[in-house]
């Protein structure tokens, strides 16, 4: 979904406009186009997301999470109502009340005025200042201010949580397994509830970071999945750490689930050929985990082609997706060791007959072993 980059935009939108707008934050992510906003506005009866690339579903996450930006700069939410010139922007109404409520800037002496002399409030933000720079010393500081200021304030469990928390990236040997376990239970819900979304991530994130260097000089064999410093470098954004703790491993012996940190990280990187290969090795190895990550649309390059892939008349198996690919014309770099499989030697064949159309053994191995991949090589349907 990329939070930083949606956080980023929302804050672009209102240096530029004054305001965020949705439908300019679609554009900025390039799921909608000037030309498709002009046929939906051109139409009656049409709705908007027709006229979207990706996931509905993946859209209406970012707009909810730009929606939660908005409120954490502390702008002003304003719901346009539904033109009568044109149909709705999203059939589900939930998405389209996010898509028609624009956020703008408070009038600054307006909010001083309204926090003037708020002890509580006060409190509140040097509290919530301290736990987003990791400051434990503020923190309690500002927690003892909160409890002064309203011993009963909703926000004072949540608080103690927080701040308690801080104490385990001081701590020499924390229990990595526990703090895992609490930073994406229990405290991941107190950080939304008290700092945001966004701001709850980043005060995530050092612990995913604490831990990875924890678990960093240990054997992988000692550690569970969950706990292998790669991903936990991956759930903290630090993409480049990501892919040096994978370095550091056997890349024959990464699982599925360090396959997809490879991808993602890769391709976050903009490392295309590194995520592609990637991609390659699990749509073989394990065709269930590449289908679920494909239907994720995380990368906006292949978003399309997938879709087209789910919608063959002639369907094709997970595996032959980079094959396919490869002979749709879309650069697939050439995947060192790969395993002796069906798959890997489609891959290969379609790669010769792409340098030689008349290779006459890579065409007779697709015709005998994938005819409905030689098919879609010859751009006909199997007779």
């Amino acid at each position: 979904m990329q939070p930083a980059l949606i956080n980023s935009l929302v804050e672009q939108l209102l240096a530029r406009d004054g305001e965020y707008k949705p439908l300019e934050l679609l554009l900025l992510l390039r799921r909608l186009d000037r030309a498709g906003l002009s046929r939906f506005e051109s139409k009656a009866d049409g709705v908007l997301e027709d006229e979207l690339y990706g996931n509905i579903e993946a859209v209406g996450e970012q707009l909810n999470w730009a929606a939660n930006r908005a409120r954490e700069l502390g702008l002003l939410a304003t719901t346009d109502p539904r033109s009568k010139a044109h149909g709705a922007l999203f059939r589900r109404a939930t998405t389209d009340h996010v898509a028609r409520t624009r956020w703008l800037r408070v009038d600054d002496q307006a909010q001083a005025d309204l926090f003037l002399d708020n002890r509580l409030a006060t409190a509140r933000a040097q509290l919530i200042r301290a736990l987003e720079s990791a400051d434990a010393p503020a923190a309690e500081k500002a927690l003892n201010e909160l409890s002064a200021a309203d011993p009963a304030n909703e926000l004072q469990a949540d608080a103690e949580h927080l701040v308690g928390a801080l104490g385990w990236l001081g701590e020499l040997k924390p229990d990595p397994a526990r703090v895992l376990e609490a930073i994406e239970g229990d405290l991941d819900q107190r950080a939304r509830r008290l700092l945001g979304p966004s701001s709850a991530g980043e005060f995530q994130r050092r612990f995913y970071l604490r831990l990875a260097d924890m678990t960093g000089a240990l054997s992988p064999s000692d550690l569970s999945p969950e706990l292998a410093p790669a991903l936990l470098r991956l759930k903290a954004e630090d993409w480049e750490g990501a892919l040096e703790a994978l370095d550091a491993q056997d890349a024959e012996g990464l699982d599925s689930s360090l396959r997809l940190v490879e991808i993602r990280a890769s391709f976050k990187l903009d490392q295309r050929e590194r995520a592609l290969r990637a991609l390659c090795r699990l749509c073989w190895d394990d065709p269930a985990a590449a289908e679920n990550w494909l239907e994720l649309d995380e990368d906006d390059e292949l978003a399309r082609r997938v879709e087209q892939f789910w919608d063959l008349e002639e369907p094709l198996a997970m595996p032959l997706f980079p094959s396919w690919l490869l002979a749709r014309g879309y650069p697939i770099p050439v995947v060192e060791a790969a395993p002796e499989t069906e798959a890997a030697r489609a891959l290969d064949c379609i790669r010769r007959l792409r340098t030689d159309p008349s290779d006459l053994e890579a065409r007779q191995w697709l015709q005998d072993h994938s005819p409905e991949l030689m098919a879609h090589w010859m751009g006909q349907r199997p007779g």
